[in-house]
């Protein structure tokens, strides 16, 4: 490699060790990164620009506009307690319910959104009926990532490969989402059984929970009934999008601009406090620094060597870039993974003249389900080890690694076999 390739590797390298350690916000180290590879020329500003993925940033920009027009309705809170009181207090139930509730809205919500709007609830029903908080947000994080895979809006690594490979809002209802319910029983099933031992049933406690009125958590209902109406026309946008031909940035955009003028609502304060604008820059920066890859020749580098390890073997390419995908986003951040293994991936199958699809699924599959391995793996995971350690409860590396990488082997069999079946045209 040049000179130039050198340094963006390294320039790259250190801004994950950086966040990884904890010195620096994520954003934070990933715009000084950005910023080095346009100051010693690695990426001209053209170039910078041109890196940016506008569909990414704009679809991710306005979901959090709509989801924090929405929360303001309190229906997230509603449903999350609805649903838990259903179970009658019973811990097991109540487990399963919340990975399910937790999985849905992930399918249809960032993960991150989803985790901040459920662990509150969760920790204060596990108070409220005398539960230990542990396995139950535990549970929470497996199933927000896993449930991200399964639709283009789940996740943002979905997002990056969809835009790259041209997947649409359907093709991950037909192809991911199937694998992620199975995914998420055994998952769901595993993690029950690892901390059935935390899990005791309280009689007292659960009386307590059948005297919460969960209606009254719905704080507005006008805005809900309108907030509701604006999500199911932005699924139908989605959905519709083989035929109007509308990217899901511009679906999205435009609920946005439409529910903040029906909400009322002051639309400075959504803005400022709905829109986290440290991720937004965490992407824009990190698209900077992938561009700069693929100009010193790095990202083609890397697609020399895998293609020849992997040369000739289509499924062994296949399954490669899933573990390979699956094993490093436990310990890096699967966004910063695939927005630079989506280039190495058109490299790759380009070279070994096979179809790209089947190795975009399994990127889109290893980074999404990988997360779940350690607190670097998502950002939804350090989000909620945050949030819980400030409300006294700590989870240590070393006991989230311990079950997270178990649930990580499950999940990577599965979808090995799912990846086997849907890129059988390839190897057979």
């Amino acid at each position: 490699m040049t000179l130039h390739a050198w340094v963006a590797l390294i320039i790259f390298l250190s801004v994950i060790a950086v966040s990884a350690s904890g010195l620096l916000k994520t954003a934070t180290a990933s715009l000084i990164g950005a910023s080095l590879m346009a100051a010693v020329g690695i990426v001209s500003p053209e170039e910078a620009v041109a890196a940016i993925d506008h569909n990414t940033i704009g679809l991710l920009t306005g979901m959090m506009i709509v989801v924090g027009v929405l929360s303001k309705s309190g229906l997230f809170q509603f449903l999350a307690v609805r649903s838990i009181k259903i179970t009658g207090g019973r811990p097991m139930l109540i487990f399963w319910i919340v990975s399910l509730l937790t999985a849905v809205l992930s399918a249809f919500l960032d993960n991150v959104t989803t985790v901040l709007l459920v662990t509150p609830v969760v920790l204060s029903l596990c108070e409220l009926i005398a539960l230990d908080p542990l396995p139950f947000i535990i549970i929470e994080l497996f199933a927000s990532n896993i449930g991200g895979t399964a639709t283009l809006i789940g996740d943002p690594p979905n997002m990056i490969v969809s835009s790259v490979a041209g997947f649409s809002f359907n093709d991950f209802l037909v192809t991911a989402a199937p694998v992620a319910i199975l995914v998420l029983c055994a998952v769901t099933a595993y993690t029950g059984m690892y901390y059935k031992d935390r899990m005791k049933f309280n009689a007292d406690a659960a009386k307590q929970l059948a005297d919460v009125d969960e209606r009254k958590l719905i704080v507005n209902k006008p805005l809900m009934i309108k907030s509701v109406v604006v999500m199911v026309c932005v699924l139908i946008g989605f959905t519709a999008h083989s035929i109007v031909h509308i990217e899901p940035s511009v679906v999205a955009l435009a609920a946005a601009g439409i529910l903040l003028a029906l909400s009322l609502l002051d639309e400075k304060s959504i803005i400022h406090d709905d829109v986290e604008w440290p991720t937004l820059i965490y992407f824009i920066s990190l698209f900077i620094m992938a561009g700069g890859l693929k100009a010193a020749g790095v990202i083609t580098s890397a697609a020399d060597v895998l293609v020849s390890l992997m040369a000739g073997r289509p499924i062994v390419m296949i399954l490669g870039t899933l573990w390979v995908s699956g094993l490093v986003c436990t310990v890096i951040n699967n966004i910063a993974f695939t927005a630079i293994f989506v280039q190495i991936i058109a490299s790759m199958a380009q070279e070994a003249g096979i179809d790209a699809a089947p190795l975009y699924w399994a990127l889109a599959f290893g980074a999404c389900l990988g997360g779940n391995g350690t607190y670097f793996g998502a950002a939804a995971n350090a989000v909620v080890v945050d949030f819980a350690a400030k409300e006294g409860m700590h989870i240590t590396f070393a006991s989230f690694t311990k079950a997270g990488m178990k649930t990580v082997f499950i999940s990577l069999l599965i979808a090995s076999a799912a990846i086997l079946f849907i890129s059988r045209s390839v190897w057979m």
